[in-house]
């Protein structure tokens, strides 16, 4: 299960009381692949896609793909400071990937599973 670090949660949750627009929830983005990275992006969204899969976490809403929650498991969203910045950010800790480089090939989440 994903872990979100106490003072991530509080600035989450005064985050999303401060959202004008209506918002179903945090979505956990994946980007790239097993052989360059992945890279997780947060973002407030509207409304919940149909390949979402939503998670309650103590009155915050995550959102994500289906085929991405396997890649977030592991993951700790986390709060502080990061290269002199204040914020509120995913650390992504994954297993070896099905990365086959010679061949060009990397399993990305939607063909890993």
């Amino acid at each position: 299960m994903i872990q979100i670090e106490a003072e991530a949660l509080q600035r989450l949750l005064a985050l999303q009381q401060q959202l004008t627009d209506p918002c179903a929830g945090l979505r956990i983005r994946l980007e790239g692949d097993g052989c360059q990275g992945w890279r997780a992006i947060l973002e407030w969204a509207r409304r919940q896609r149909e390949e979402d899969y939503p998670v309650r976490y103590q009155g915050l809403i995550l959102l994500a793909a289906i085929a991405h929650w396997p890649y977030l498991q592991r993951a700790v969203i986390q709060a502080g400071v990061l290269d002199r910045e204040p914020g509120v950010w995913i650390e992504l800790q994954l297993q070896a990937s099905a990365c086959h480089c010679d061949n060009q090939v990397c399993a990305s989440p939607q063909t890993a599973l």
